[in-house]
């Protein structure tokens, strides 16, 4: 016997279709949503890493230029220091100069006189002192032609210590030639002696920007140059 189904079942199979429709629209639907907010978390989340790093990066950026102005000050005075060691070394390479010819004028100055004006006038100084006899300022002037730093030594003038009061006026008698307190250099004569500076001298000199001829110095002080004893 055929069993026929009158009930509208393919009504109800194109209800039930259209409802898993449905639902596989709002599901889809969801996971869409879900993704757009997954999605907008994470890059919401990396924008702000990102812009915590874009900070740290502005800090350190300011840091390094406040760092980068500090360094040009450093510059700025290292700069000025090299200039001020270079002037010191400049002006200690020309110390030495007049140092070593006034030693060596010590030097060379024999026993037995002393020198008690020393004047330079260009490229010639002048030397005037006293004495015990013209022998001595003799071979003060055999030193310095020996010496590198002086030449052409030349004694001008030699006056006896008797031929001096003689030319003033005063007579020599032994009640006044000798003092109360005898000092040897009272018989000393004074003598005037010519010398040039030396090659090397003069060298170091043109080398150091001072002019060769013009007024130059005048040592006349109250300790006159002696020489060593011997």
């Amino acid at each position: 016997m055929t069993t026929i189904n009158l009930l509208p079942w393919r009504e109800e199979l194109k209800e039930q279709r259209k409802k898993q429709f449905i639902a596989i629209c709002i599901l889809a639907a969801l996971l869409g949503l879900a993704l757009a907010a997954g999605a907008w978390f994470f890059y919401d989340q990396k924008l702000n890493d990102q812009q915590q790093a874009n900070t740290i990066v502005q800090t350190a950026n300011q840091t390094l230029d406040g760092q980068l102005k500090s360094l040009d000050g450093l510059q700025a005075r290292r700069d000025a220091i090299i200039e001020r060691m270079k002037l010191i070394q400049g002006l200690q390479g020309q110390r030495p100069v007049p140092v070593h010819f006034l030693d060596e004028l010590v030097r060379v100055t024999p026993a037995n006189m002393y020198i008690t004006k020393f004047t330079r006038v260009g490229d010639k100084f002048t030397l005037e002192g006293r004495a015990e006899n013209p022998n001595v300022v003799a071979e003060l002037l055999r030193n310095l032609e020996a010496s590198v730093w002086y030449r052409n030594a030349f004694m001008e003038s030699f006056i006896a210590a008797d031929e001096q009061k003689a030319a003033q006026g005063t007579p020599v008698t032994p009640e006044k030639a000798v003092s109360v307190v005898p000092r040897v250099e009272e018989n000393y004569g004074s003598f005037t002696a010519t010398v040039d500076l030396g090659e090397l001298l003069d060298t170091a000199l043109s080398a150091d920007g001072q002019p060769a001829s013009g007024a130059a110095v005048v040592a006349a002080s109250s300790q006159p140059v002696t020489g060593a004893k011997p």
